[in-house]
């Protein structure tokens, strides 16, 4: 009975205030508490708990710590406006300020050049996310005169198949430069030069999985944009096996752990693109507390150094110095890896043999190009583990000698081990749970049910071969050669110099002119400027009139 009770729970809305009214035009404020909204908070809510309390230690020793603190407080109650709105509007306003707050929090350590340079960078590439966003509002209000999710979703059946896939797509990129899809990804990696706690919210449970939560809330326009769902399942599927052959040749930890995120965002794509909504949403939900906890054991390891060395090559050995911190990472990578048992296998492994189970041409493809970035997820996981703890040491003895670990900082990663570990194993609920709320897909029933056995098993073997391949070559066979294929995945593809070279460059170019010549120029001139002058020019104007009169 309680499991129907959870299943038939209605909605609670709550009205807050009218930002609009004109005509039959209405644009309120307002907060929904259904389950795809509450399913999301849990996540946000509990990491940001976590993420707050091994901050207070992890920067206890920064001047600017409670700056530190009050920012991701504000970051965390943005993050929440945007996940309880219920029209589009309050998700924007939400959607902004989390972009702001990722600003400040990237370049706390503001005197670093990279900092600054990384959060500009961030704020760039968001801003043109948003700009495809504003598109999409604007699009909302001409052609529907709603904003909200209700009479958006009432409309979405009868509304012209061209007139969706183009506000399909203009959600789709905004989500692509929120959650570090392909193309507009640069900012992601660059986003690393911030302080770990802040790594471990913002690109773990919260700021990055916005760009899949708005797609997961837009399901009544993209269910009737087929088109634009097959565009969904390719970019995931490319972005994540990018991803993942860029991780493996990464040396920068929280590098490493950034291109899982992004590879682990690609797969929620995935399920977007056939319709699996619900295996999207339990995979955010999942997905979430595991990678805190593997940005929080790396920050556990940089913390411990006097140098705060990221390189991976420096450590070796650590597993006697960080033995906790070992096993919380041990156990946040094997859930990564999709492991069975732990809660990265029920939610991520779903995905991979429903691709197979949606009986497609591009679902045939995109499995394959799933199971390979699975088994590069555990290669660079296993070599994550290898190099920081198991190889020989690579730093001085002077260095070693203050590795320790900080009893403050390990009781929130406990937490998150908890539920790295027991959290997969409702899964069957959550889908029976989201199918009164989102339409129903019944891929993962044929999934179940007629997939044969090497196909559910193709990802989790040849994960464990490369894996333990990758242990034998690091210990007996290591050679140091590095090809062309690697210095080009090495170099993440050279997209950062083309991004630079052929767009930055040329947009900031633009807006100097526009700058020089509209907002200081022709705006000023017919604008305040103008205005004053003409006041300032007639009043001498008549007052010599005047004079000459009197003369």
């Amino acid at each position: 009975m309680q499991y129907l009770y959870y299943m038939w729970e209605e909605t609670v809305n709550m009205s807050l205030g009218t930002w609009l009214n004109v005509g039959d035009m209405n644009m309120p404020y307002g907060m929904s508490l259904d389950s795809l909204s509450m399913t999301v908070m849990v996540p946000v809510g509990i990491v940001t708990l976590c993420v707050l309390l091994y901050a207070m230690e992890y920067m206890s020793h920064d001047p600017a710590r409670n700056r530190f603190l009050m920012t991701l407080s504000v970051f965390a109650m943005f993050m929440t406006m945007l996940v309880v709105s219920d029209n589009y509007l309050s998700l924007f306003m939400g959607w902004e300020f989390v972009g702001v707050m990722s600003y400040l929090l990237m370049s706390f350590w503001s005197t670093r050049m990279a900092a600054m340079k990384a959060a500009l960078s961030a704020m760039l590439l968001n801003r043109m996310g948003d700009t495809f966003f504003m598109m999409a509002l604007a699009m909302f209000l001409t052609y529907f005169h709603a904003i909200d999710y209700e009479t958006m979703a009432l409309l979405a059946p009868y509304t012209n198949t061209l007139m969706l896939n183009m506000l399909a797509l203009l959600l789709l990129l905004a989500a692509t430069a929120k959650s570090a899809q392909l193309g507009l990804h640069a900012w992601l990696l660059q986003a690393m030069e911030g302080p770990t706690p802040v790594s471990a919210l913002l690109h773990a449970a919260t700021m990055v999985c916005a760009g899949v939560y708005v797609l997961v809330r837009s399901y009544f326009m993209l269910e009737y944009a087929p088109t634009l769902m097959i565009g969904v399942c390719w970019l995931g599927g490319i972005t994540t096996l990018v991803s993942g052959l860029m991780a493996v040749v990464t040396n920068d930890i929280k590098k490493v752990i950034a291109l899982s995120t992004m590879s682990q965002l690609s797969i929620m794509m995935l399920a977007i693109g056939i319709s699996a909504y619900d295996l999207a949403i339990y995979h955010l939900y999942c997905h979430a507390f595991f990678k805190a906890l593997l940005f929080m054991g790396a920050g556990s390891i940089i913390h411990s150094y006097m140098a705060e060395a990221q390189d991976m090559r420096v450590y070796g050995g650590l597993i006697n110095y960080l033995p906790v911190s070992y096993s919380a990472m041990l156990i946040a990578s094997l859930s990564l890896m999709a492991m069975p048992g732990l809660t990265g296998y029920y939610s991520k492994d779903i995905i991979i043999e429903s691709l197979y189970g949606s009986y497609t041409i591009s679902g045939y493809i995109l499995y394959y190009l799933a199971v390979a970035s699975a088994t590069l997820t555990s290669v660079y996981s296993i070599r994550l583990l290898y190099l920081a703890f198991f190889n020989t040491p690579k730093s001085n003895k002077q260095s070693l000698q203050f590795v320790h670990e900080n009893i403050k900082m390990l009781m929130p990663m406990l937490m998150l081990v908890i539920y790295s570990m027991m959290l997969g194993c409702n899964r069957d609920s959550v889908i029976g749970h989201y199918s009164m709320t989102l339409p129903n897909n019944n891929h993962w029933m044929e999934t179940e049910f007629t997939l044969p056995w090497y196909i559910k098993l193709l990802p989790l073997m040849l994960g464990m071969m490369c894996s333990l391949l990758l242990m034998y070559m690091y210990e007996y066979s290591y050679k140091n050669n590095k090809s062309n294929m690697h210095n080009y995945f090495s170099n993440r593809m050279y997209y950062d110099q083309l991004l630079n070279n052929m767009m930055m460059r040329k947009a900031l170019w633009l807006g100097g002119m526009f700058n020089e010549n509209m907002d200081n120029g022709l705006l000023k001139v017919l604008g305040p400027t103008g205005v004053s002058r003409a006041m300032t020019y007639m009043n001498m104007a008549l007052m010599m009139n005047m004079l000459y009169m009197c003369v």
